[in-house]
């Protein structure tokens, strides 16, 4: 995929520039809160989970615990949101700092993590577990500015083991939103496009102005808007937002209508893109307060002979379908996490009030 001409950047930067006053809004901050400034500067790279769990709790959780939170995401080739770093519990001073912790034990082993774990926790945390038979407890931005440590304990062995599988999904989701807040906080670090852009549509988007118009066919309901170095080059990957709406009977709307309208938008709007049928996946999901249906996986363009990875939203509303799209050309890098940027700024999608 690649942006038609240059000209189209110019005359977009324009178009976003000539308008609007000091009433719209400098920065979207939606994700202020996740960062503590009163905190130190947390270390570590926001993928990484440094694990710490005494060897025999390990070996029982592990099935539930690693699986779920390494599990790989099929795009162009198989990625996985996050790296489990197994540390010993002598390195946690060197380790106190970091992002993202996780600490896995129960109160009656005898082992260095599990016995860290019941000397400092709180006493209600320790107590509920001793009711409940298990618990998990998360701390946010505890010694750094934006850092986030998952506790996960059980009264005994027995217990953990349990409570890890009831709990392995949840660790992962956990894990995954605050990834998708990292990214947007990062992402938001700017202006956005002034609110007068969305004058003309029935939706609007807080995008940052680091975007500028690829395509915007008013007839045909489609909008595309794209983030591209100034210097292409293959280390900085090219970004697109893109919507699409029409008028629909609700009896009409669904997953083929989904998957037919997507390949459509590529063929039509950038010179012959083709979803790669081998790693499509079809799910449901949240976005912008909607329960929508989601495909994802990988284009190709034979034309270019370049490809990438997609991810696309589509929901169904007072009498119209609703196409939200994301789309990575990043050859030199893995995709997923420039997704979840591009999921972070699309779940600011807001369809206006009928007058």
């Amino acid at each position: 995929m690649k942006a038609k001409y240059f000209l189209i950047l110019l005359i977009a930067i324009s178009l976003f520039s000539c308008k609007g006053g000091s009433s719209d809004p400098d920065r979207y901050t939606e994700f202020d809160s996740l960062i503590d400034h009163a905190k130190g500067i947390a270390m570590g790279d926001e993928l990484d989970i440094y694990l710490f769990c005494d060897k025999d709790n390990w070996e029982a959780v592990s099935p539930f615990i690693q699986g779920i939170i390494e599990q790989e995401v099929l795009l162009v080739y198989p990625e996985k949101y996050f790296n489990l770093i197994p540390k010993d519990i002598s390195e946690y001073p060197t380790y106190a700092k970091y992002r993202n912790l996780m600490f896995i034990g129960d109160l009656e082993s005898s082992g260095k993590v599990s016995k860290h774990m019941r000397e400092s926790l709180a006493g209600d945390f320790i107590t509920r577990v001793q009711q409940s038979g298990g618990d998990l407890f998360v701390a946010k931005n505890y010694a750094t500015r934006d850092q986030l440590i998952l506790y996960l304990l059980a009264s005994n062995p027995l217990n953990l083991k349990k409570v890890a599988a009831v709990q392995g999904e949840k660790i992962y989701e956990i894990l995954l939103q605050r990834l998708v807040m990292r990214q947007g906080y990062q992402a938001y670090q700017q202006k956005v496009i002034p609110a007068h852009f969305w004058e003309h549509y029935p939706f609007t988007m807080q995008i940052p102005d680091n975007y500028v118009l690829y395509s915007n066919d008013k007839e045909g309901r489609f909008l595309s808007l794209l983030y591209r170095a100034r210097m292409q080059e293959r280390e900085i990957p090219d970004k697109y937002i893109n919507i699409y709406y029409e008028e629909m009977d609700e009896a009409d709307f669904g997953i083929e209508w989904f998957i037919e309208k997507r390949k459509e938008l590529g063929e039509k709007y950038f010179e012959g893109d083709k979803l790669t049928e081998e790693t499509m996946r079809k799910s449901q999901t949240r976005l912008a307060g909607f329960d929508v249906l989601k495909l994802a996986g990988a284009w190709t363009n034979e034309k270019h002979l370049i490809g990438g990875a997609f991810q696309s939203y589509a929901f169904y509303h007072e009498g119209k379908s609703y196409l939200i799209d994301n789309v990575v050309y990043f050859p030199a890098g893995d995709k997923l996490p420039v997704l979840t940027e591009l999921f972070a700024i699309s779940n600011s999608f807001r369809i206006k009030e009928q007058n």
